[in-house]
């Protein structure tokens, strides 16, 4: 007679767990990038047979789009341990620039995504004052649950829409001359780039902005989020 395994002990309580911080490679056509994962079970039992989270990422680490090989890893999952979520973060490439992006799920529903885009903001207090705004990088922050797939590239394009100008990392001479003067022709406040985005971004849950500010040693931040 097979001994049963400890994890399958009985427990009292519902306890969520699983594995976090799991690093693999996703590869779609010609698109490969680093991607890390946190996939969990809500168990009755003593604990959670790991092991099988971890075998069913390494068999999903491809398809379609990222959003596929997550729900694969959750249909998987659930065959033997039911109630599977999936928290995938990674960096995007979009031009010579990275979105941080984060994607949590089921097998079924709505997705979860959060993004986060870089770029340059101009002041426009000091270029009301003395013709030339002060100039600093600013981040984007803009979470979204939705029922379709978002485009990344898009999403992207969207958030860099938003700033006074996009960030660039090989810039000759004449090229820094032309980013800079289209950052001082749309200074924008922190509470600018957060309308921006809820226009750009009319279903968006939450968003925040920050500038990196240049000249304090503090920081300015804005958000809005859905009542």
């Amino acid at each position: 007679m097979q001994k049963a395994e400890l994890q399958d002990e009985p427990a009292d309580g519902i306890v969520n767990a699983g594995i976090c911080g799991l690093k693999t490679i996703y590869k779609c056509g010609g698109l490969s990038f680093p991607i890390s994962l946190t996939v969990t079970v809500p168990t009755r039992r003593r604990g959670v047979h790991m092991s099988r989270l971890v075998g069913a990422v390494l068999r999903n680490t491809g398809g379609r789009n990222i959003e596929d090989a997550l729900r694969a890893i959750c249909r998987e999952v659930n065959r033997t341990q039911a109630g599977c979520t999936v928290l995938c973060r990674f960096d995007y490439p979009i031009t010579d620039q990275f979105m941080r992006v984060s994607v949590e799920l089921n097998d079924a529903g709505p997705i979860n995504y959060s993004f986060k885009k870089h770029g340059i903001t101009s002041c426009p207090c000091s270029k009301d004052l003395c013709g030339i705004g002060h100039m600093q990088r600013a981040q984007l922050v803009v979470r979204i649950s939705s029922e379709e797939v978002l485009d990344f590239i898009d999403v992207g394009r969207r958030l860099d829409a938003c700033f006074s100008a996009t960030l660039s990392e090989h810039l000759k001479r004449d090229e820094e001359v032309s980013k800079i003067l289209a950052a001082q022709e749309r200074p924008r406040f922190v509470e600018d780039l957060v309308r921006d985005c809820r226009e750009a971004f009319p279903g968006a849950g939450y968003i925040e902005a920050r500038s990196l500010e240049s000249i304090h040693s503090h920081d300015a931040i804005a958000f809005w989020k859905r009542a």
